[in-house]
């Protein structure tokens, strides 16, 4: 089951009968039950090391995460975090996984589909109802991913020219070129 949906962490564990189709925001949805635990080695809020059982297992948090879709469904995964207590400093802290971005709810893989489809003539509409996501987070993934590749200038160019003209209904505006390469901008 791990492996027919990609999930590569070791520390989590697919339970039997797990699966379930039941309806979901209307539509019917597939979930999947599983347990994510391990052994700290430190306490992530102190640092502290985990001798003597300084830190201990206290309860399980459930998430649902939305993996990309398999099959006909929509795929839900209801994953149970293991909670830690530490005595030393009196914090609780939840197990972390490779699958999903701390206090995220939609999986890296879904993220990465939601990126290949947005490469492709599709709306916002088609790419969110096909990865199980609002079409705010398929604009919100798409912003973030656009953001890396924006060019950001620390300096002047070498050559700039400027001008001032009036626009529309007697507004200025301001106009400013790279004199060695042409781009220019308006404001």
């Amino acid at each position: 089951m791990k492996i027919l949906l990609d999930i590569q962490d070791k520390n989590i564990t697919i339970e039997e009968d797990s699966i379930q189709i039941k309806k979901h925001q209307g539509i019917l949805a597939k979930f999947i039950s599983a347990k994510l635990t391990y052994t700290p080695t430190h306490c992530e809020c102190c640092g502290v090391k985990n001798e003597n059982y300084t830190v201990y297992k206290n309860g399980t948090k459930t998430s649902r995460i939305t993996l990309p879709m398999s099959g006909i469904y929509p795929t839900f995964l209801n994953l149970k975090k293991q909670r830690f207590f530490c005595k030393a400093c009196n914090a609780s802290f939840i197990a972390r996984t490779s699958i999903v971005k701390e206090h995220c709810f939609i999986s890296y893989h879904t993220r990465a589909k939601v990126l290949i489809k947005s490469t492709d003539a599709q709306s916002l509409t088609d790419i969110a109802k096909d990865c199980s996501v609002s079409t705010t987070t398929v604009q919100r993934i798409i912003t973030t991913e656009a953001k890396k590749y924006e060019p950001y200038y620390h300096a002047l160019p070498k050559h700039l020219s400027f001008d001032e003209f009036k626009y529309a209904k007697g507004q200025m505006a301001f106009e400013y070129v790279n004199g060695e390469n042409g781009i220019s901008s308006i404001f």
